[in-house]
């Protein structure tokens, strides 16, 4: 029995595919600009192989979702963008001839305290979900910093379950962490759009951030820091092991495996989560973002 998993990286799309005794038995990349112009096409050779499950990229998340459950309300609370192309909506309308999930960011899982969600979306999206459940399968607890092509994450797991986490667009490698007075004037005189966040960042300080926080939370609980992602030999600290794939790739893998009741099924209780990204923020002028929503997309 075969299960796939996808990473959808800046740079490429990973795509990994597990046997019910969580093997890796095959492993490929495609260019994310492909993703856009060809979306069938990958998705067909993911189809080829006749997976049982797969583990569809999912942005900032939803719980579990199957792909007959994906309408246009579902993609757009998937990728928070204004209906178009992009890579991620493209994939996500091919995937439909898949049986795929969608997998939950570290916003909606339940293991994280409610105090630590408000007022923030970006927490860590799927793929780094999936990239500390494949960390799981050989570590309770740990620190997991992962150093993408462009943006640095970083998660919190404590005795199996993800507590904390902060995301690629909350670190400075992304313009992301803004000022407020620059997302201010920004968004008087011009307009701040997801190009705005994805541009400008600093990579260098978004590591010296990541270590400061990984080190205190290793030193606090005792646990490793680990590094993953695809530029982690850049990274002065913390433990980094050698895999020919990326982590993500096989970690959303073994998470369709997990959920179907194969290899690793015993650590499926990491993943139980509800609600969306959009939930517990607070800040003046939020309503009229929902508000919005419920127009576009109904209740």
């Amino acid at each position: 029995m075969i299960f796939a998993g996808i990473d959808p990286g800046s740079g490429s799309y990973a795509v990994a595919f597990t046997d019910e005794l969580g093997r890796v038995v095959a492993y490929r990349e495609f260019p994310t600009s492909l993703v856009e112009k060809d979306a069938f096409r990958i998705v067909g050779e993911i189809a080829r192989r006749k997976p049982a499950l797969v583990a569809l990229p999912s942005g900032h998340g939803l719980p579990l979702l199957r792909t007959r459950e994906l309408g246009e309300k579902e993609v757009f609370l998937l990728s928070l963008a204004e209906p178009g192309r992009g890579p991620l909506r493209e994939f996500l309308y091919a995937s439909r001839v898949l049986q795929g999930i969608t997998l939950p960011s570290v916003k909606e899982l339940e293991s994280v305290p409610e105090e630590r969600k408000r007022n923030v979306i970006d927490m860590g999206t799927a793929d780094k979900v999936a990239s500390a459940f494949f960390y799981r399968t050989m570590f309770e607890s740990f620190v997991l910093v992962e150093a993408g092509t462009k943006f640095v994450s970083l998660i919190l797991v404590l005795k199996g379950k993800v507590v904390d986490g902060i995301g690629g667009t909350s670190f400075p490698g992304s313009a992301g962490d803004l000022d407020g007075e620059i997302a201010y004037l920004l968004s008087r005189f011009s307009r701040l759009t997801k190009l705005a966040l994805y541009s400008g960042g600093n990579y260098g300080r978004a590591l010296e951030v990541a270590e400061m926080i990984s080190h205190y939370y290793s030193e606090k609980y005792g646990v490793p820091v680990i590094i993953s992602g695809r530029r982690k030999w850049e990274v002065n600290f913390g433990l980094k092991l050698d895999f020919r794939f990326k982590e993500a790739s096989v970690g959303a893998s073994l998470i369709a495996s997990a959920v179907s009741g194969w290899a690793h099924r015993e650590l499926v209780d990491m993943l139980k989560s509800s609600g969306t990204a959009l939930d517990y923020v607070e800040v003046e002028g939020w309503e009229e973002v929902l508000s919005w929503i419920r127009t576009r997309f109904g209740t």
